[in-house]
């Protein structure tokens, strides 16, 4: 028992020790936040003419230390980043963007942004904590910097300028987009200099490489041509088209079919599927429209250069930005939708025989004349038949009963049927002829209030 009494004494007396040194650490730990002076760079940040300087804090309350620390040093890094100053040079050619073609884009504040990702051999000073925060010190010689950038502009320029031949190269193959997308490479290796001079030799020229691209990108949107085969488009409502009507080309300045090139389309009428298409390797875009929903009128078919899809060739968003805004070429085309031609044929009788007044043709080309040019003498687009007979079907309860059946058929001028309404009902009158005038005229109610709204639908489907 003794011995059990003496284990247990010991194991408090070990507990109580092992509270005091815990109490103790923190209270040290406190002290030394308490005790250690700030220093002066996290009160003021420090000036000097041999530094760019970066100081920045991250919290710590709710991160681990890996955390907070690499929050501070990226901070820092940014901070430092954004003492180097970006000036824009009048020759650059992201001055002659900003003036020529009025972008509002920030593009000097995205290239300072971007610096931090290619600083090198920059200096940690000083790091500083307290119980809140967690401080970080950067600086970077500008002697330093400058030859590194010196090294980095000229490796730059080296690669674009190489790019840039490429793409000139493949340009007189004719092979137009991929010329293009090299130029975008090559504009996008000259990013970080953009709004400085890079000027180097050119086929024996000292030349602003930048601008050269720029200029190259831009010749290359303005000189593609969109071309139609027609001055206007003729076509009918409902009526299927011919793939060849809407259609246009996109050539070069010397009228050579350009591939591959994104286009935006917007029709003014009903029936365009899809508003983007790309120009096929015969330089041929057609126009996703099958037929004319819309009523007959002048309307107008718009087509331009695609920038937004073009930029997309370009992995940096400030040089895809720069193209997405870049004017491009347009042309619009009238087009004029008439109505389609329909004839109607038919056969309305009564006891198998010819029904004087016709009474259903007559309903159908009151309630079709807005949509159709109804004339038997022309070829038409649409034909009409109609198919109607009364049968006698007995007498009951002193009423005559006949038996109306009908038939209206649609179809297209390659003999297509469009539209079927066919049914058959039961009608009674004092005698016979009464109820069959009674079922004509309900048929024809049934054309004016249904069937007509039916067959409209059909064709514009």
């Amino acid at each position: 028992m003794k011995t059990k009494f003496k284990m247990k004494k010991i194991q408090i007396i070990l507990l109580l020790q092992l509270l005091v040194l815990v109490s103790s650490c923190q209270i040290g730990k406190k002290y030394n936040y308490e005790k250690k002076t700030m220093p002066e760079w996290v009160i003021s940040k420090p000036q000097t003419s041999i530094y760019y300087i970066g100081v920045s804090s991250s919290p710590k309350k709710g991160f681990l230390p890996a955390d907070y620390q690499a929050n501070a040093q990226q901070k820092a890094l940014g901070d430092l980043a954004s003492s180097i100053s970006v000036n824009i040079e009048s020759t650059s050619v992201l001055s002659i963007i900003e003036t020529n073609y009025k972008l509002n884009e920030n593009f000097s504040s995205d290239i300072t942004a971007s610096t931090n990702q290619t600083l090198e051999d920059y200096e940690l000073v000083d790091t500083w904590e307290n119980e809140e925060y967690y401080w970080v010190y950067y600086r970077l010689s500008k002697n330093t910097y400058a030859s590194q950038k010196a090294q980095q502009k000229e490796q730059s320029i080296l690669d674009a300028k190489n790019k840039y031949y490429q793409g000139r190269e493949l340009l007189g193959r004719d092979l137009h987009y991929n010329a293009f997308q090299f130029y975008v490479e090559a504009l996008t290796a000259l990013k970080p200099y953009l709004g400085e001079s890079t000027i180097t030799n050119i086929n024996g020229e000292d030349k602003d490489l930048g601008n050269e691209i720029f200029t190259a990108i831009a010749d290359f949107v303005n000189n593609l041509k969109i071309t139609f085969n027609s001055e206007e488009i003729k076509v009918k409502k409902a009526v299927e088209i011919n793939t060849d009507a809407f259609s246009f080309t996109i050539t070069d300045k010397n009228n050579k079919p350009v591939s591959g090139i994104p286009v935006k389309i917007n029709f003014t009428g009903a029936g365009l599927l899809r508003n983007s298409e790309v120009s096929g390797n015969d330089g041929k875009v057609y126009c996703s429209i099958r037929k004319i929903s819309s009523q007959p009128n002048n309307e107008t078919l718009s087509v331009s250069i695609d920038m937004l899809s073009f930029s997309r060739a370009a992995k940096d968003h400030i040089v895809r930005s720069i193209i997405k805004n870049m004017p491009a070429s347009e042309n619009k085309m009238r087009v004029s939708v008439e109505k389609p031609i329909l004839k109607i044929e038919s056969k309305e009788t009564e006891f198998d025989e010819i029904r004087k007044n016709q009474l259903l043709k007559s309903t159908f080309e009151g309630m079709l004349s807005n949509e159709f040019s109804i004339n038997p003498n022309l070829k038409p687009d649409f034909t009409l038949k109609i198919t109607s007979n009364t049968l006698k079907n007995g007498e009951y309860y002193g009423e005559y009963e006949v038996i109306a059946n009908y038939t209206f058929d649609l179809t297209d001028n390659a003999g297509n049927i469009v539209f079927r309404k066919t049914k058959s009902d039961e009608y009674s009158g004092a005698d016979y002829q009464t109820a069959t005038n009674k079922a004509y005229i309900e048929i024809a109610k049934s054309i004016e209030r249904t069937i007509t709204r039916e067959l409209i639908s059909s064709i514009n489907k």
